[in-house]
């Protein structure tokens, strides 16, 4: 602001051209825009996690820590988790806790210090609506639903009951509301008891709608936990394909999709909006002792979250990190990692091989991930050199 006049001679030296000069300077002077601060917020989604074998956790024991350390088995992968603003898991199976025996298949029981290394380990949300969530029954349910809610994460696909079930989660997380929902497409024909309130949120048209509209009055996103497909199928059948368009046509922002324990395609989906939806129809395994090569590729879904006051938010930056879960023919040193960090050497000594007596190879673990991921979500490390080209 221009100083004010101190007497009239001053006053009177101005004459109209200089008042004319001073009105024109005034004129001149832009009005300033506010600032605007764009965030970016960081996003990764990890696949199936299915734990049950102790020796190896038993043996990485911290004196005087929990009897079972399963953070050794993520520690290569453990800095990706660590540096995500929100952190996804899909967490397989039930963890009951006292009172439950451990169990494998069928019917999974977990040890519930896996779930302590997992918050521990930097997991923001974790999904337990799978085709193993009845696996002990609705009261086994209820006892890892009690669980989960102990610890300092957000878990969802376990409701207590109806009402608790359109309580819809929301992650606050740099200003920006996320709402989280979950499916899944049945509990391996178990159903609950009779008497038990619990909800298993099974893949229903109605409750999507439902939930999905709910979750936009409560949140800038909306994020969806599914769990669908055919197990080893690369591909999405009709039936997640009708689901994804139904999710993308409501409005739904990111699908995370697992159950195949393979990967599938991840890909940009169109609304009857015109909206987009990014779509990553499975993760696969993220960590799992099962039988074949194809069962040790997972992926890491990262991307950033864009958002401002001056426009709505959106995904960018979308890679599909490959992964590998490793395991000896003892079934100690279990490990996930970065593909592009395994090698020949770790290929030749994996378990499948040695204890399953199946195929393995680490060019064949490289192929399942460049011949069903498109080029465009993948890391550097898989690409063509033209790609890379195109890129730059």
């Amino acid at each position: 602001m221009a100083e004010p006049f101190t007497n009239e001679n001053e006053a009177g030296l101005l004459g109209a051209d200089k008042e004319q000069d001073l009105n024109s300077n005034t004129e001149q002077t832009p009005q300033q825009e506010p600032e605007i601060i764009e965030y970016r917020t960081s996003f990764i989604g990890c696949g199936d996690n299915i734990i049950y074998g102790t020796k190896d956790a038993r043996s990485k024991a911290i004196p005087g820590g929990r009897e079972l350390n399963y953070k050794p088995h993520y520690a290569p992968v453990a800095h990706i988790i660590e540096n995500a603003d929100i952190a996804f898991i899909n967490q397989e199976t039930v963890m009951c806790g006292e009172g439950y025996q451990l169990s494998f298949y069928p019917l999974f029981n977990s040890p519930q210090d896996v779930g302590y290394d997992l918050v521990e380990l930097g997991f923001d949300v974790v999904n337990i609506a799978t085709n193993h969530m009845l696996d002990k029954g609705a009261k086994g349910l209820l006892k890892t639903i009690e669980f989960w809610k102990s610890l300092d994460t957000l878990m969802i696909g376990g409701y207590e009951n109806k009402e608790d079930f359109d309580n819809i989660r929301v992650l606050e997380k740099d200003g920006l509301k996320i709402a989280f929902l979950a499916y899944t497409y049945g509990t391996n024909g178990l159903t609950k008891d009779p008497y038990s309130n619990v909800i298993i949120p099974y893949i229903n048209d109605e409750d999507i709608i439902r939930q999905t509209a709910l979750a936009k009055q409560k949140a800038d996103l909306v994020f969806v936990s599914v769990h669908w497909g055919v197990e080893g199928a690369f591909t999405p059948n009709s039936e997640q394909i009708r689901v994804a368009q139904l999710f993308a046509d409501n409005g739904v922002d990111v699908i995370l999709g697992h159950h195949p324990h393979v990967i599938q395609p991840v890909e940009w989906l169109e609304g009857k909006d015109g909206n987009k939806t990014l779509c990553v129809y499975s993760l696969g395994n993220f960590m799992a002792e099962q039988d074949y090569d194809y069962n040790m590729v997972g992926g890491i879904i990262t991307f950033d979250i864009v958002h401002s006051t001056a426009f709505k938010p959106y995904i960018d930056n979308v890679i599909f990190v490959p992964t590998v879960f490793h395991f000896t023919s003892n079934f100690m040193t279990n490990e996930v990692y970065r593909m592009e960090d395994y090698t020949p050497q770790l290929a030749s000594v994996h378990g499948v091989k040695l204890y399953y007596g199946h195929k393995l190879t680490y060019d064949g673990l490289l192929k399942y991930a460049t011949d069903t991921i498109d080029e465009q979500f993948l890391p550097d490390f898989f690409k063509s050199d033209d790609q890379q080209s195109e890129q730059q």
